[in-house]
């Protein structure tokens, strides 16, 4: 029994991981494609009675998860009778299933290594897929080969920045768990890393490439000291302008490709006023309006989602209301505070994966409905909350 539940719970992981229920519903059957997440969705319910007896007590980040849940369903459901706005229950309850059956299967030390590595391995199989997509020109946004080149990749997620959160947590996890013992596993994690910087490139996600830089300082602080910090300072502007030059002049890249990298240069020049947020202006202006119809109870469940406010925290208030909103804040203020004063070997790695999800948060309405996204919430408690990290590392 014990095996058939890390299967039902590995099987979820892969399949929501890798979107193969899109590819499948494009190609095979479209009835057997929208099957395919309440497929997933058994199979947690399998797994967490499996491994419900063996379970241990959640530590509190965990709770804290639980409670937000909680009160997301209490005021989103209450707010939805209210003004009658129609919600699928068993569609908005999959992450929270996602995440209490992952919460009890992480809950047994034993497995953490596991999940680790499978993490680890899934979204590098993510990345390797987008870069052979993006080779042959095929994006499920435009569901098959492409008549006209690519702008940008968006792997198996049909949207480049939903791909560029995994390349980030790929290659944060190819670089934390992965510890090389030998010149042949050293040659692997830094093949691995140039994989998931190469498919991060492909998706020219604003968001992404000023994430990354934040990651880099995280991920290599204990090669900084002043003089090399003087250095950076130095070094990072004239090199941003080089390359800001042999951008303009590329006859390879489009004019949207150009364009998207030109937003990059005025952002971290922070000229603000000539970088163009691709629309999410005037969407985060009708999440905003939707919050003053109804700021005490929200909207209803999934609200945000249906009316494209591509704002994960603020989505949340337009759902659920002002006091689940204000929890939310609690609930992120309390991972980044426990990550920080975790020891070194879990506070960087940790709170790079903070700011990956985080920042999306800003841009994305998708973060904490995704399951693999919501799996990653889970380990990240679990994470924090322990003094040792050898046993989940490679």
């Amino acid at each position: 029994m014990k095996r058939l539940g890390e299967l039902c719970f590995f099987i979820a992981f892969v399949v929501s991981s890798l979107n193969i229920q899109t590819f499948v519903a494009m190609f095979v059957s479209g009835t057997m494609g929208q099957a395919i997440p309440y497929i997933n969705f058994g199979l947690v319910i399998i797994g967490l009675f499996i491994f419900l007896k063996k379970s241990n007590p959640f530590p509190f980040s965990i709770k804290l998860w639980i409670w937000f849940f909680c009160i997301y369903f209490t005021f989103g459901l209450l707010a939805n009778a209210i003004y009658d706005n129609p919600v699928s229950i068993l569609k908005t309850t999959i992450p929270f299933i996602y995440f209490l059956g992952f919460s009890v299967f992480l809950s047994i030390p034993e497995y953490h290594k596991k999940t680790s590595i499978l993490i680890t391995s899934v979204f590098l199989v993510s990345c390797i897929l987008l870069i052979i997509l993006q080779r042959y020109n095929f994006s499920l946004d435009h569901e098959g080969v492409y008549k006209f080149d690519l702008e940008r990749a968006d792997g198996v997620y049909a949207d480049a920045n939903n791909a560029s959160i995994v390349c980030l947590l790929t290659f944060i996890f190819v670089q934390n768990i992965f510890k090389p013992k030998n010149n042949f596993q050293k040659i692997l994690k830094l093949l691995a890393t140039a994989i998931a910087m190469y498919a991060l490139i492909l998706t020219f996600s604003k968001t992404g490439f000023i994430v990354l830089l934040l990651i880099l300082g995280l991920t290599y602080h204990k090669l900084f000291n002043p003089k090399r910090i003087l250095f950076s300072l130095i070094f990072i502007p004239i090199a941003l302008f080089a390359l800001i030059s042999i951008v303009r002049s590329s006859t390879s890249l489009s004019l949207i490709q150009k364009g998207r990298i030109e937003n990059i240069f005025n952002l971290l020049s922070l000229k603000t006023d000539k970088v163009e947020y691709s629309g999410r202006g005037r969407l985060f202006e009708g999440l905003m309006n939707s919050i003053y119809e109804h700021p005490i109870l929200g909207n209803g469940i999934d609200y945000s989602v249906e009316i494209r406010g591509h704002n994960t925290i603020f989505g949340v208030w337009s759902d659920a209301g002002i006091i689940c909103f204000l929890f939310f804040l609690f609930l992120l203020f309390y991972l980044f505070r426990k990550s920080y004063i975790a020891p070194v070997h879990i506070r960087y790695f940790s709170l790079s994966i903070l700011f990956v999800l985080c920042i999306f948060m800003l841009s994305l309405q998708t973060v904490i409905n995704q399951p693999y996204l919501i799996v990653i919430l889970v380990w990240l408690g679990y994470f924090i909350a322990s003094e040792n990290i050898n046993a989940n590392r490679l």
